[in-house]
């Protein structure tokens, strides 16, 4: 999409709210799981409890909301295929946009992992079926 057909939509398509917000936190829409940064955590020195040095499951892109722009829709059946969820997979019923080719993951960047060869400092994206580094912080 351009950037002039983006503003058309976000013209005549967003609600309110959602202008609003892209008013006020533009990162909210524009933002993707793999650009997170820091952990709460490992910003405040705490990189002990920072659970982000490895990857979670993938995040979806948005949700398809009702006309209001506040609730998310509901398929009348669950998903075909499980969505692997911090708590493990589920069949989940919201309407949810996914990329065609890749999903990100949001991993901590900070040095402290560095040190842990399991954590290597990175953003990361997958492909559908397999991993494709996106860029690296060294």
């Amino acid at each position: 999409m351009s950037p002039d057909q983006a503003a058309w939509v976000r013209e005549h398509v967003w609600t309110g709210a959602m202008r609003k917000t892209y008013r006020e936190v533009p990162g909210f829409y524009l933002a993707c799981a793999c650009q997170s940064g820091l952990s709460h955590y490992c910003t405040h020195g705490a990189c002990g409890k920072c659970h982000r040095a490895e990857p979670g499951p993938p995040s979806y892109e948005d949700l398809i909301c009702d006309r209001t722009g506040s609730y998310p829709v509901h398929m009348a059946e669950p998903y075909e295929h499980p969505t692997q969820t911090i708590t493990g997979p589920r069949r989940l019923r919201d309407a949810m946009v996914w990329h065609a080719d890749r999903t990100c993951r949001w991993i901590c960047p900070h040095t402290c992992h560095a040190a842990q060869p399991d954590h290597p400092i990175r953003y990361e994206q997958d492909t559908l079926f397999g991993l494709e580094l996106a860029g690296s912080r060294q």
